[in-house]
């Protein structure tokens, strides 16, 4: 790989693929690639994919995002202006870039070099924008005001401040709100110890990726089919 920063667009290979890229067909093909590869594999233990494969799947699923008016902050101009007709991904183009996200974050050779990369800035910023991606590729749904385990929604608008994350001390909005809860291990007698409040992207950076939490919301009435993933 050349140049390369966090952002998906912030490296060589991906503006090499987007520079070919002109139609959904042309999205969907690292996402059949993958299929292939990982049917080839089943049974045995995920593929690694390579860095370069792994920077194409992502900027093909910022395509997807973008298709979806979630477009991000370094999309190139010239690729959206050759998407900006293409429509509305269907449903399988939707969740195979979620899983594909999903699986570049789990088994790449690019989850491990940031992975690297943060053992000495001590935050993996990658780790950051694959939480962003996810968030802008899932779908738009109503959160459940009752459940198991799940306290009442108090009332308010979804940007109300509700809270200040552990981690960079800033505001939380009240969608953005995630907590965590430290417990005395050896000592399960004890009561709580601790609780914070916390944005998830400031959790993932500090956490490995093979550990990072992948929110990925479920509409029940499109449910990925797991035989075309």
């Amino acid at each position: 790989m050349g140049a390369w920063g966090s952002g998906n667009f912030e490296n060589d290979t991906a503006f090499d693929w987007a520079a070919d890229v002109s139609s959904v067909d042309d999205v969907r093909r690292p996402f059949d690639r993958l299929k292939r590869d990982t049917d080839a594999r089943k049974g045995k233990s995920p593929r690694i994919l390579d860095a370069d494969f792994g920077c194409e799947l992502l900027a093909a699923a910022e395509c997807v995002a973008f298709m979806l008016d979630r477009p991000s902050r370094d999309f190139p101009q010239n690729l959206a202006d050759r998407l900006r007709n293409a429509g509305k991904p269907d449903n399988l183009l939707f969740h195979q870039a979620r899983n594909a996200v999903l699986y570049t974050m789990r088994h790449s050779e690019l989850a491990e070099l940031w992975e690297e990369t943060a053992r000495d800035s001590g935050a993996n910023e990658w780790l950051v924008v694959l939480t962003d991606l996810i968030e802008r590729l899932n779908p738009e749904l109503e959160p459940p005001t009752t459940g198991p385990g799940r306290l009442p929604r108090s009332p308010g608008a979804p940007t109300d401040i509700v809270g200040t994350c552990a981690f960079c001390d800033g505001p939380i909005e009240r969608q953005q709100l995630w907590s965590m809860h430290v417990d005395d291990a050896y000592e399960p007698g004890r009561a709580r110890k601790k609780g914070f409040s916390l944005h998830l992207r400031c959790l993932n950076a500090r956490l490995h990726h093979k550990h990072a939490i992948a929110d990925m919301k479920f509409d029940p009435d499109n449910m990925p089919d797991l035989d075309k993933l």
